[in-house]
């Protein structure tokens, strides 16, 4: 049957049926080799609509693809189980939103209705940091935010365009998420920049898979703070003279350092150091790791990303910080020590003081 009449009868518009066709999905079984008008066979009407069924669901089409090669019950309770997934991370988004528009709306409440308002606790939050190209890379790649409550580093990947816009989209979608409010809105922060990188690439095909690292410390109302991390940037903690990773590398070689397979020594000059297990967006979700390290006045927080491991080993890091030096001037330090080294990364570094 024409394209017109199949159509009709499958519910689905002549440019989403020319869309399933240049993807593979549902090629016409005949084209007129003269005018190009596509006809379609009775028996694809099925075909058309459980394609229209599952992109209704949500589901890719590479996806899409894969399952009308494989037909699997399981591959779609597994896409089930990532749609309720997904459900909970918008509606966390959504109680996100309330929040920030009861921050809002809080400002033009009467005094005694603002009394009752949770307080801030008085601790504070003071950070530095800077980001280099470094000695062998044309661009920087890296993103940074030094805030009063907020630091984050990302490292960007996907090639010179993605790689940039993954790490700055990133920091600035958790900037303006974040308010302080709990750890938990953090994480949801983190969340979101992830789909919004993930569908940034999923809709240009230049910026497909690109992804970037994260590494965000944030100061809550309770005074406390929150770490949310995904891939090989770290955070590290500077407390009673001693600084301590606070992170775990999401990484090829960090998995075979923890199971005893490689030194850290190796690692750093293994074909695979920069190959990452997990990152953010390059997916529509993301395991994240999170902590909560004590901390008191004095602390220091280090965030890097990994242009600085790599060329400055721990014992130095940890010496330089033990300095005390301004937080500028420790961060300035860093940065110029890995350069000094080769630099053979961007180079990234956030220093953060607990004060109050």
């Amino acid at each position: 049957m024409p394209i017109g009449e199949f159509s009709e009868r499958c519910g689905l518009s002549s440019n989403r049926l020319r869309t399933y066709a240049a993807s593979g999905l549902l090629i016409p079984a005949a084209v007129d080799a003269s005018s190009g008008y596509r006809y379609y066979s009775p028996g694809q009407l099925r075909e058309a609509r459980l394609i229209e069924a599952l992109r209704q669901a949500g589901m890719p089409l590479a996806e899409i693809g894969a399952l009308l090669r494989h037909p699997s019950a399981e591959r779609l309770d597994a896409w089930a189980r990532r749609v309720v997934d997904d459900a909970e991370q918008r509606r966390k988004a959504l109680d996100l939103a309330r929040h920030l528009l009861a921050v809002e709306n809080s400002q033009h409440l009467p005094v005694d209705a603002r009394h009752f308002r949770k307080e801030r606790s008085m601790t504070t939050f003071r950070t530095a940091g800077r980001t280099e190209t470094g000695q062998v890379r044309e661009s920087n790649q890296d993103a940074i935010l030094t805030g009063e409550r907020l630091a984050v580093v990302a490292d960007g990947m996907g090639g010179h365009v993605g790689g940039e816009i993954a790490s700055v989209l990133a920091v600035g979608v958790i900037d303006a998420a974040f308010t302080g409010h709990s750890a938990d809105e953090l994480k949801a922060a983190v969340r979101a920049a992830n789909r919004a990188i993930w569908e940034r690439g999923s809709a240009a095909s230049d910026l497909a898979g690109m992804g970037t690292t994260i590494c965000a410390v944030g100061l809550t109302d309770e005074g406390r703070i929150a770490v949310v991390h995904v891939g090989d940037s770290r955070a590290y903690l500077q407390h009673d003279g001693s600084l301590t990773q606070l992170t775990d590398d999401h990484s090829v070689t960090a998995e075979l350092v923890r199971r005893g397979e490689l030194t850290e020594e190796q690692a750093l000059d293994h074909p695979h150091r920069s190959v990452l297990t997990r990152a953010l967006g390059v997916g529509p979700d993301v395991d994240l790791d999170f902590g909560a390290p004590p901390v008191v006045a004095g602390d220091r927080l280090l965030l890097c990303s990994d242009g600085l491991f790599t060329e400055v080993p721990a014992d130095e890091l940890a010496s330089v910080m033990a300095r005390r030096d301004t937080l500028d001037a420790t961060a300035e330090v860093l940065v110029e020590l890995a350069l000094s080294r080769g630099g053979r990364d961007n180079v990234s570094v956030v220093v953060a003081e607990i004060s109050g």
